[in-house]
This record gives structure tokens, sequence and C-alpha cells, in this order.
């Protein structure tokens, strides 16, 4: 027994599993792996967007962040799973001969073993292998499907992101009278889609990497739109606030949730900037920042 290899194995499969399961099934966001992963890839792909002109090589970022956590998670499995075997010389064996399978032969049934119970051209080498190999069949079945019930979720979540930016953009396109009009006709189904998107947010965190190359379906243009209407509303004695406080409470709630992990924290005094501007203004900005839309933020503000 090769207990470099064992200990070496050991350490990355409890990484892989551990980071697999908080991410797809904790619901209390990603993983340490998964999220710095995750993070890298996105300032990779926003500093792309600073360099060309538009907006379209952000199209690829959301996809190219699941397709690695699913190399790392499926990719990490299969080299842990390779180490193990490789610790002991008759782990895996030649099913005709009785002979040691060399080296790639292991990592071709490691890799194999994942999805089957292999074609019996090689077999576990002892009665604790045979355990060891059928409990690896089985992770590499519930990494595999639980992997796909995660990007269905995933794919639902933004989804969800894009329908409530473009309910937002069909409010904001009617004239001042009529926009506040039908904002006291929605809030309460604004305020309930907002704290879903906060929910999903916070389970799914790559749904923020779901960048859009559209105004209309950015959430972060439409959140920074309706907040200069809730504030305007808040402002003018004339019009019933109370009715929008609850809407404004879940944006408050949602800018925190951000503020977690994507939006720098302010430093400082915590309700105003240095220029006089609240808290909830430099988070928005924070948030278009983060969101790629540096150029669009001028014409917004």
């Amino acid at each position: 027994m090769n207990w470099s290899l064992f200990i070496a194995s050991v350490l990355l499969l409890f990484t892989v599993a551990y980071d697999f399961f908080f991410t797809v099934i904790s619901i209390n966001g990603a993983g340490l792996v998964s999220s710095r992963l995750s993070g890298w890839i996105s300032e990779l792909f926003l500093n792309l967007n600073k360099a060309v002109n538009g907006r379209k090589v952000l199209n690829y970022c959301g996809v190219s962040i699941i397709l690695s956590l699913i190399i790392w998670w499926i990719g990490g499995l299969w080299l842990g799973f390779y180490l193990l075997i490789l610790s002991d010389e008759r782990s895996v064996v030649t099913a005709s001969t009785g002979i040691a399978a060399d080296v790639s032969d292991k990592f071709y049934y490691s890799g194999y073993v994942l999805s089957t119970m292999g074609n019996g051209d090689f077999v576990p080498g002892s009665p604790g292998w045979q355990i060891v190999i059928a409990v690896f069949s089985f992770s590499g079945f519930i990494f595999i499907t639980t992997a796909m019930t995660y990007l269905i979720s995933v794919s639902s979540a933004v989804i969800h992101k894009r329908s409530l930016s473009l309910y937002i953009n069909d409010i904001m396109t009617l004239n001042e009278e009529d926009r506040i009009n039908c904002l006291y006709e929605n809030a309460a189904e604004i305020r309930n889609m907002i704290n879903r998107h906060n929910q999903n947010h916070f389970a799914y965190p790559v749904v923020h990497y779901f960048f859009s190359t559209d105004k209309k379906t950015s959430f972060s243009i439409g959140l920074w739109r309706l907040n200069a209407l809730l504030t305007s509303i808040q402002n003018d004695s004339g019009h019933p606030s109370h009715k929008v406080m609850p809407l404004i409470r879940s944006i408050d709630n949602y800018l925190s949730t951000m503020s977690e992990a994507f939006i720098p924290k302010n430093e400082g005094n915590p309700g105003k900037n240095d220029d006089g501007s609240d808290l909830k203004k430099l988070q928005l900005i924070k948030l278009l920042n983060s969101d790629g839309w540096y150029a669009a933020k001028k014409e917004i503000l």
C-alpha cells in the first residue's frame, strides 16, 4: 500500500464531495473551490468585456462556469478514485489472467466504473476492493444525476431573473404618471419576484454570472431604475410611499445578500459615502460594475 497516494486520494475525494454537496444541495451558496473558480472565470470574462466592443463575450460566462464546475466535480472524483486504486498494486486485476492492472489500465477503469460497473475486462483484486469499487460506482451515479438536477434549477433561476428584469423594464417604459400607478398596482408581485430571485441567488450564486447583453433583461439596470422611481415617490409628499415600503425592504434585503459575495462593502461611514450619496446608491453602482455595465452606467445614472 502506497500511503502517500492513499492519503492524497482521501483528501481530494473529501474536498470534491464537500464542495459538490455544499454547492448543489445545501442551498446556502457555493463551496469554497466552486466559489473561487466561478469568481476567477467571471473576472476573466469581465476583463475581456472591457477589451472588446459589445457584450457578446459575456454570453459565454455562465455556461463556461457551469462546464468548469462539472469538470471539477466529475474530474476530481475520477482523479481521487484513480489515486485510491493506484495506492494498492492489486486493487484491480485483469479478469482473464489475474495479473495486476497497470497504471493506464487503472486510469481507464477508474473512469469507466464511475458510470457503470465496468465491462468485465478488469475486476477488483480482493473482496475489500469489490466493496470500494461498488461504492464508487454508486457515487458516480449520484454525482451525475444530482449535477443534472442542479443544472435544471440554475436554468430555472436564470429564466426567472430575466423575466423579472423584463417585468421591471415594461413598467419603466411608461410615462411618469402611468409608471407610478402601475408600480402601485404591481408592487406586491414585484416584491415577491425579487424575494424569490434573492433566494435563488443565495442558493445558486452562479446565477449572478449569467450576464445579460441587453439592458431590457439586465436585472442590475432594472433595479437601478426601479430604485430611482421608488426614491422619487418617497421624496414626493403627494404619493403614498407606505404602499411601496415592503418593496423597498425587499430591495434592501437583496442588496444585503449581494454584499456578502459580489459587491464590496463600503468602508467608513456605513450610511453615507464620501460624496454624501447613501449606501444603497453605492451598492447599486457596484452591482452595475459587477454585472459588467461600466460604459452603460453613465447612461443610466
